[in-house]
C-alpha cells in the first residue's frame, strides 16, 4: 500500500452505505462482495399509480414514484413491509386499477383473498375507498419519512396496558414493533433521499493554511470527495476563503452541481450564483443551519480537519526530507544551489525501438510539463553509451538553437547508470564547453537504487536515508516514463501487419485475404489463381500480392 485514505462518518450504517457507493463508483480490483451491480434495497411507493402500492426494489427508477432508503438490512425491509401490511390495508396486486371508473367501479375485477382476510380495501371493486386509501398512503409516507412520534406513543401506551394486564407476549410484540419503527425511521445522511447533484463544502483552517473538503453528491449518493489545500493570510475571514475558492474552483471545473452547500454565510450570494450560471443552468449556494444538510456540512468540515492533520504533517515531513536531501546532494557535488535536476534513462527491447526519457525536478516536485521523450535516430542496437551520446547531444543542440522547450539547462545531470554512462555525458557537454555536474545513479543486482557516482567516486546511500529516498523517487519516475513511451511504440508496432506494406492493396482487400487464408503463411504460399477467387480480387491484384512476397523471399 502506497497511500491510505479514509472518510469519517457518524455511525456504522453510514459507513457501509458510503462504502457501497464508493465501490460501485470505482470498482476496486480486489473487492468482490460489493463489486456487482446489486444495490441496498429501497422501499418504493408507486405514487405514479392511482392506487399506490408499497414494494421493495433494488434500485431507483426514473419515474415519479417515491423511494425511501437505502436500508442496510434486507431483513429490516421485509419486516417493515410486513408491519405495513399488517397495519394498513394497501393493495398487494399488480392490477392496473383506474380511479373514477366510468361504471363507478372496476367491474372486470373480482375481489381476492386479501380482501376477505381484511388485509386490503379492494379499490378494484369498491368505488368509495379513494379518500381512505389516499389517507393511508400519506400515513405510510409519513412513517417512512421518520415522522413516527405519534405512532410510537400510541404503541407505548398500548404496550404498558398489556404489561399491566400481564399480557406479556403481546407487550413484547408491541415493544418489537416500536424498535422496528425507530430503526426504519433512522435518518441516513450518507445517502440522501434527494436526487439533486450537489457539492458539500467543509472548511478547516490553521494559521496560513486552509483545507476545503468537498463531498460530491451525485444522484443522492456521496460518490467522491476532493481535498483542496489553500495558502491564506491569518487575517482572512472564512467568508473570503470560501468565496475565493468558489471563484477559482468552479470557474475551471467541467461539471457544475445544482447546489453548493457551504459552512458560512457569504456576502453577495446572488452575485456568485449569477457567476456560476452556465448554459442556462443555475447553481444555488446554500448555508444550512439545521437538519441533515447542516450535519453533512459539519461532517465535511470534520474530514477537512482530519485531512489537515494527515496531509500537512505528511507535507511537512516531505519538505523536511527534501531539504535534507538537497543539502546532502549539494555537499557531495560542491554547489551552493540546486534549481533544476534533469534525469535520463534509456529503454529498448534487444536493441529494438530505442527510446530515452528526460524527467525534470524543480523546487519541491516533478515538472511534468517539461518532461521530454526521444526516439533514437542513430542508434539501432543495444548500445546505451551511443544512445546517451545522441540524446544529450540533441538536448544541448536544442538549447543552443533556443528551442522554447529546452531553454533551461539543469543544475545537475542525473544519469541512470554508472561511470561509463557518466563519462559519455561528460564528453558531450565538454565538447560544447558546458560546465554542469554529471551524476550517475547506480542500481544493485536487484535493480534497486544503491548509490551515486560523481568525479569517479562512488557514494553509498545506505546511511543517507533522505537522499536515498529522493534519488530512488527520481530514478523510478525516469524509468517509468521511458518504459511507458517504449510500451506505446511497441504496441503500435505489434498492430502493424506485413500486409500494410503491400502497395496498391487497400484495407478491404487485406481484410478479405486474412478472412480467406486465416494467416500470413497461407497468403505467402498462395497462387495467383487462388487469390483471384477471393471477393474484390482479380488477376492484377493477385499478382501484386504474389510478387510482394516473392520479393521478400529474394531479399531474405
Amino acid at each position: 500500500i502506497d497511500f491510505f485514505e479514509y472518510i469519517v462518518v457518524d455511525n456504522e450504517l453510514e459507513s457501509l452505505i458510503l462504502e457501497s457507493n464508493l465501490i460501485k463508483e470505482y470498482r476496486p480490483r480486489y473487492n468482490t462482495l460489493l463489486k456487482d451491480d446489486k444495490n441496498y434495497p429501497y422501499i418504493k411507493i408507486t405514487t405514479n399509480e392511482d392506487y399506490p402500492r408499497v414494494l421493495m426494489v433494488h434500485r431507483k427508477g426514473k419515474d415519479s414514484a417515491k423511494y425511501f432508503g437505502p436500508y442496510i438490512s434486507m431483513g429490516l425491509v421485509k419486516e417493515a413491509l410486513e408491519f405495513l401490511k399488517e397495519n394498513y390495508k394497501l393493495r398487494l396486486c399488480k392490477l392496473n386499477i383506474i380511479k373514477n371508473n366510468q361504471n363507478g367501479n372496476n367491474s372486470k375485477y373480482k375481489e381476492c383473498l386479501y380482501y376477505h382476510l381484511n388485509m386490503c380495501l379492494a379499490p378494484c371493486i369498491n368505488k368509495n375507498v379513494d379518500k381512505e386509501y389516499q389517507e393511508m398512503i400519506k400515513d405510510v409516507m409519513s412513517f417512512l419519512s421518520g415522522n413516527v412520534k405519534s405512532i410510537v406513543e400510541k404503541f407505548e401506551i398500548e404496550m404498558k396496558k398489556k404489561a399491566e394486564n400481564h399480557e406479556f407476549e403481546e407487550a413484547i410484540e408491541l415493544r418489537n414493533k416500536i424498535n422496528l419503527i425507530q430503526e426504519i425511521s433512522e435518518k441516513q445522511k450518507i445517502e440522501s433521499k434527494e436526487t439533486n447533484d450537489k457539492d458539500i463544502l467543509g472548511l478547516y483552517r490553521n494559521k496560513n493554511v486552509a483545507i476545503i473538503q468537498i463531498f460530491e453528491v451525485r444522484g443522492g449518493n456521496i460518490v467522491d470527495r476532493n481535498t483542496n489545500i489553500l495558502n491564506i493570510d491569518e487575517n482572512d475571514i472564512d467568508d473570503e476563503i470560501i468565496t475565493n475558492f468558489i471563484k477559482q474552483y468552479y470557474f475551471e471545473t467541467f461539471f457544475l452541481p445544482l447546489e453548493i452547500h457551504i459552512p458560512v454565510e457569504i456576502s453577495d450570494k446572488e452575485l456568485y450564483e449569477a457567476f456560476l450560471q452556465r448554459d442556462n443552468k443555475k447553481c444555488k449556494i446554500i448555508t444550512p443551519k439545521i437538519g441533515s444538510k447542516d450535519k453533512l456540512v459539519k461532517l465535511a468540515s470534520l474530514n477537512a480537519k482530519i485531512q489537515y492533520d494527515q496531509k500537512l504533517s505528511k507535507y511537512e515531513k516531505e519538505e523536511k526530507d527534501l531539504s535534507v536531501a538537497y543539502e546532502d546532494l549539494k555537499k557531495i557535488i560542491g554547489v551552493d544551489e540546486i534549481n533544476r535536476l534533469e534525469s535520463y534513462d534509456i529503454s529498448n527491447t534487444a536493441g529494438n525501438l530505442n527510446v530515452a526519457s528526460m524527467v525534470v525536478f524543480e523546487g519541491n516536485g516533478f515538472k511534468k510539463n517539461e518532461y521530454r521523450k526521444f526516439r533514437l535516430k542513430t542508434v539501432l542496437s543495444s548500445d546505451d553509451y551511443g544512445a546517451l551520446r545522441e540524446v544529450i547531444t540533441r538536448r544541448i543542440e536544442r538549447f543552443k538553437n533556443e528551442d522554447s522547450h529546452f531553454l533551461n539547462l539543469p543544475s545537475i545531470f542525473l544519469i541512470d547508470g554508472g561511470q561509463g554512462q557518466v563519462n559519455v555525458v561528460l564528453e558531450v557537454i565538454n565538447n560544447y564547453n558546458i560546465d554542469i555536474p554529471v551524476v550517475g545513479m547506480v542500481k544493485d543486482d536487484n535493480h534497486r537504487t544503491r548509490g551515486l557516482i560523481y568525479n569517479d567516486v562512488f557514494i553509498e546511500l545506505k546511511e543517507r536515508k533522505e537522499l536515498f529516498r529522493f534519488i530512488t523517487k527520481i530514478q523510478d519516475e525516469t524509468h517509468r516514463f521511458a518504459i511507458e513511451y517504449h510500451k506505446s511504440l511497441r504496441s503500435k508496432e505489434q498492430i502493424h501487419s506485413i500486409l500494410d506494406d503491400i502497395k496498391g492493396i487497400g484495407i478491404k482487400r487485406k481484410t478479405e485475404l486474412i478472412r480467406y487464408f486465416k494467416n500470413i503463411d497461407n497468403i505467402k504460399n498462395a497462387t495467383v489463381e487462388e487469390i483471384s477467387k477471393i471477393n474484390g480480387f482479380n488477376t492484377r491484384f493477385a499478382n501484386i500480392v504474389v510478387e510482394f512476397f516473392k520479393n521478400i523471399d529474394n531479399k531474405e
